[in-house]
């Protein structure tokens, strides 16, 4: 059943997660935060600067290729936000010492931390498993739900007041050249 315009507002003001199908897993689309768009300006910082001639779309595209990875990575952040990027996980293992060269054999159990790299795991399974459109339409409705613009407001305002700020006294009295 296709969403209506009104059902699309009240999730984006209500802040609803958003369901999002990637290979044969459902993932919870994370509410905007600033720590999110800040980890997503970094990786977009990591994507080639070319400037793309569109009559030679193919070749363009296939040469630098190579580098768009952190596309995956920009959107697997969009959608999981910057708190669930990572997951700390303490599992017991079972270790076991040998002793007297071998022939004593003595097992125990120990607590371990383990992080699961969940960001990785979406990245790699975003570009595998979707396809090109598709990923493009996924990461302009995530953009969208962002609340980029109002971040741009907040980062331009901080911006200026840093520039208005006074960076150092200046002195009033002069001094002849040579003393």
């Amino acid at each position: 059943m296709p969403e209506n315009i009104e059902r699309k507002v009240a999730q984006t003001i209500l802040q609803q997660p958003e369901e999002i199908m990637v290979g044969d897993k459902v993932y919870q689309a994370a509410p905007p935060s600033a720590a999110t768009l800040i980890l997503v300006s970094e990786a977009v910082a990591r994507m080639p600067k070319v400037q793309l001639d569109a009559e030679r779309i193919v070749d363009e595209v296939l040469s630098i290729g190579r580098d768009c990875r952190p596309i995956g990575e920009i959107v697997a952040i969009l959608i999981l936000g910057a708190k669930g990027l990572t997951e700390t996980r303490k599992t017991v293992k079972t270790i076991e010492k040998r002793r007297f060269w071998g022939l004593l054999k003595e097992t125990g159990q120990v607590e371990v931390e383990e992080t699961i790299d969940h960001k990785s795991e979406l990245a790699k399974s975003l570009l595998e498993d979707i396809t090109p459109r598709e990923l493009h339409n996924l990461a302009a409705r995530l953009l969208q739900r962002s609340q980029v613009a109002d971040f741009f407001g907040l980062t331009t305002f901080l911006t200026e007041i840093n520039l208005l700020r006074q960076t150092r006294e200046v002195e009033t009295e002069t001094t002849a050249s040579g003393q």
